[in-house]
């Protein structure tokens, strides 16, 4: 899930300039109740300034935080008196489900040591993921919306935690990318949203 940032982005449908309190407020309600329907694992993707009201709301709620994980993303937007931004945290909650033969990745001790004790299949990639941010030039932009994911991101996440044919909820499904790589990966997707115009969007690709 991927809920808006409260930042004042323009997003069809949604005041993304909420007073504090009621943004915490929701965050609260979005987490408890995507880790109360489903037995299977969370993900939230969010901007850093959130990161201290994830935590309380995650602790004082007691929902299982597996792993934190960063998308370390290029083309990030430059700064003239701050270090550019890169990194999105990805929180892994609720359950400790994963197939790691499906994301694994090639290593150093067997790219750059030849070693052979070195699993053939690759490891696990670390907590820091590095994918590019999706550019206006990006064949898989969809300028109709101001946020996006990568779609490799997702894909990550889609093949490490689940199996073909299971059901996979985006409760936030914005630009669609979830539905996109589920389509691609033989997963059912339900994606929510307050858009109608988005959930059309998505359609027309989907159906295209």
């Amino acid at each position: 899930m991927d809920p808006p940032d409260n930042e004042g982005r323009k997003y069809n449908g949604y005041e993304d300039n909420l007073p504090d309190n009621e943004y915490e407020n929701l965050l609260n309600q979005w987490l408890n109740i995507a880790c109360s329907i489903t037995n299977g694992p969370v993900f939230i993707s969010f901007s850093n300034k959130w990161t201290r009201q994830i935590e309380n709301i995650i602790y004082e709620n007691k929902i299982p935080l597996i792993q934190r994980i960063y998308w370390r993303y290029t083309f990030g937007q430059a700064n003239k008196r701050r270090y550019a931004p890169s990194l999105r945290p990805i929180y892994w909650l609720n359950k400790d489900i994963i197939y790691d033969d499906k994301i694994r990745v090639p290593s150093d001790r067997i790219i750059k040591y030849k070693d052979k004790r070195a699993n053939p299949l690759g490891k696990l990639p670390d907590n820091v993921w590095d994918f590019s941010r999706i550019c206006g030039t990006f064949k898989e932009r969809r300028s109709w919306h101001c946020t996006q994911h990568p779609e490799a991101l997702i894909e990550r996440i889609v093949l490490g935690h689940s199996k073909p044919e299971e059901v996979i909820l985006d409760p936030f499904i914005g630009s669609g990318t979830t539905a996109i790589v589920c389509k691609k990966l033989n997963r059912n997707c339900i994606g929510i949203d307050v858009s109608q115009f988005y959930l059309d969007k998505i359609k027309g690709i989907i159906n295209g």
